[in-house]
């Protein structure tokens, strides 16, 4: 895998998701559904993710140590993992209530879409929390962080994977609090040297959305057709920010301790913030570095491009809408 390929993969998936998208919304305006089951529904989105990143390491005879990267780690940085995720929370729900002020809170509309009465909480579970979190992982911090991170620059590809990782979404209230946890994940990922805390993070990410979504689309229906001025997200956002300001830190704190948990964690660490260069012992003894691929290519620049387009134009009709 390269940054090129890496790219590339991700162009595929933002163009084949506006392309089903796209179909889809024209059987609605012929007065057509494509009724699919909740597992139906999920299996095709997360195929979307997934498929192409698998077919093009294939292709491109990738390691499969260097895209599946499930080395072992210690039950204790499982637990560390786990008090990250709870500490992140604030600053994911600040970040997703500021998204609010200009976007609608898809998560919720999608709960809406998938989840009906004739549907188990442990159908809702396994689609959501199992399936999206083992595709998205395999597909971003596994075959598209390997590529990008054969440019060297660590710190440059864990903040593309997770910019990358926010706009396959393609809306801008997903992809906001998307990129922030896309950071940690890779961050994780980098340090750990694998992809179960990724794992284990987006498993409790995504089974926490099953949970809320299932309770209110269940149970309390009404609450979903309430609505929220902007004087409540502004005390929504007051509220988090001051959170965010004490566990942030717990959370940095918290990552220290993984990266001095796991055999060789801490030389990671450093590693991301001061670069990888690699380096050979030329014939006449002199060192040598090797030249590196950069971390942008034009494929990633037009499929960035292409999801942004989409994204606005979502936009404009959610404004048109209200």
């Amino acid at each position: 895998m390269t940054p090129a390929r890496s790219g590339l993969v991700f162009t595929i998936i933002i163009v084949i998701s506006i392309g089903v998208s796209f179909f889809v919304s024209l059987l609605a305006w012929r007065g057509d559904s494509l009724q699919l089951s909740l597992f139906q529904d999920i299996a095709l989105s997360e195929g979307i993710v997934l498929l192409p990143a698998m077919l093009m390491a294939t292709v491109c005879g990738a390691e499969v140590g260097e895209i599946f990267r499930f080395k072992k780690i210690k039950i204790s940085t499982c637990m560390l993992i786990i008090l990250f995720m709870i500490c992140m929370q604030p600053l994911i729900s600040l970040v997703n209530a500021i998204s609010l002020l200009f976007s609608d809170n898809m998560a919720i509309k999608i709960a809406e879409d998938l989840i009906t009465q004739d549907t188990s909480f442990f159908s809702v579970a396994v689609a959501i929390a199992v399936i999206g979190p083992i595709a998205e992982e395999l597909a971003f911090r596994g075959v598209i962080y390997a590529g990008l991170r054969r440019s060297g620059r660590l710190l440059g590809a864990i903040l593309l994977q997770a910019l990358l990782f926010g706009l396959m979404h393609l809306n801008i209230n997903q992809m906001s609090y998307a990129f922030v946890l896309g950071i940690a994940w890779g961050i994780l990922n980098e340090v750990t040297g694998s992809l179960w805390p990724g794992l284990i993070g987006h498993f409790m990410i995504n089974i926490g959305g099953a949970i809320s979504g299932f309770v209110l689309v269940r149970y309390f229906p009404d609450a979903l057709e309430m609505e929220y001025s902007t004087n409540d997200l502004l005390m929504s956002i007051m509220f988090d920010a001051m959170l965010t300001v004490l566990f942030t830190g717990l959370a940095i704190l918290l990552l220290l301790k993984i990266a001095a948990n796991e055999p060789g964690g801490k030389f990671r660490l450093i590693r991301i913030f001061r670069g990888h260069d690699l380096k050979v012992i030329t014939k006449d003894g002199k060192e040598e570095l090797i030249k590196r691929p950069p971390v942008f290519s034009v494929p990633v620049v037009i499929g960035i491009i292409i999801a942004v387009i989409e994204m606005i134009g979502i936009l404009v009709m959610q404004m048109q809408l209200s």
